[in-house]
C-alpha cells in the first residue's frame, strides 16, 4: 500500500513538471499561453477610529437641606441617549456593511447590544446607554446642593472599502468599471460614568 501511495505522488510530481515544461520555450521564459482574466472583490481593512472625552451630561438646580441633619449618598440619574448612524453605498453588499458593525460592536459589548435590521444595519433608536448614577451628599443646618453633571462621551467612526476588480494573465490590475467602488459608514455615540464636576457642590452661606 505505502509503495502504491508512493508511485501515484510520483507520477504526479512528473505530470506537474511536464506541463510547466510544455507551458516554456527553449529560453527558459513562459510562453504566450494566458488564462481568462479573473474576476474578484477586494475589501481594504476596516478603518475605525475612537474617542473618550469627559463632557458637560445635565445641570440642576440647588437642594437645600431643611431637615437640619446630614444627608449622604444621595443618587442623581438622568438620560443619556446613545446614538447610531449606519449606511452603506445602494451596491455595497449587505454583508460588507454587518461586518463592519460587528467589527465596531466589539468595542461597545459592555454598552450597546447589536441589533441588526434589513440583514445589515445596526439599529439602536430606542434603547438607552448604560450609565451610573451620580452621588452627592447634603450638609447640615440649611447647606444647600447645587450641581453640574458630566459623563464620559464615546464615539466611534467606522469605514470599510469594497470594490469589484479584474486580474489578468499580465498581473495588472484593471477596474470592472468607472464607478464601482462602494463603501459603508458607521457613527456610534454613547455615555456612561456620571459624575459630579469639579467645583461642585456649592455651600449656601448662613448669615
Amino acid at each position: 500500500m505505502g509503495n502504491r501511495l508512493a508511485n501515484i505522488t510520483c507520477i504526479a510530481i512528473l505530470l506537474m513538471c511536464s506541463m510547466f515544461v510544455t507551458a516554456t520555450d527553449n529560453h527558459g521564459t513562459l510562453s504566450s499561453y494566458e488564462l481568462p482574466p479573473i474576476e474578484t472583490s477586494l475589501l481594504e481593512p476596516i478603518g475605525l477610529e475612537n474617542v473618550n472625552i469627559w463632557v458637560p451630561a445635565d445641570k440642576t438646580g440647588p437642594t437645600i437641606n431643611r431637615s437640619c441633619r446630614s444627608r449622604k449618598n444621595c443618587t442623581y440619574a438622568c438620560v443619556l441617549p446613545a446614538s447610531i448612524y449606519h449606511t452603506k453605498t445602494e451596491l455595497c453588499p449587505k454583508e460588507v456593511a454587518r461586518l463592519l458593525a460587528e467589527y465596531v460592536a466589539c468595542y461597545y459589548e459592555r454598552n450597546l447590544p447589536l441589533t441588526i435590521l434589513n440583514g445589515w444595519q445596526w439599529e439602536y433608536s430606542y434603547s438607552l446607554s448604560q450609565f451610573e448614577s451620580g452621588i452627592y451628599d447634603l450638609s447640615e443646618r440649611g447647606g444647600s446642593w447645587e450641581n453640574s453633571w458630566e459623563a464620559i462621551l464615546t464615539g466611534s467612526i467606522g469605514s470599510a472599502e469594497f470594490q469589484w476588480v479584474q486580474v489578468s494573465s499580465s498581473e495588472d490590475l484593471l477596474l470592472k468599471s468607472d464607478n464601482n467602488e462602494q463603501e459603508t459608514n458607521i457613527e456610534v455615540i454613547t455615555f456612561d460614568s456620571m459624575r459630579i464636576r469639579d467645583g461642585y457642590p456649592k455651600i449656601r452661606k448662613l448669615e
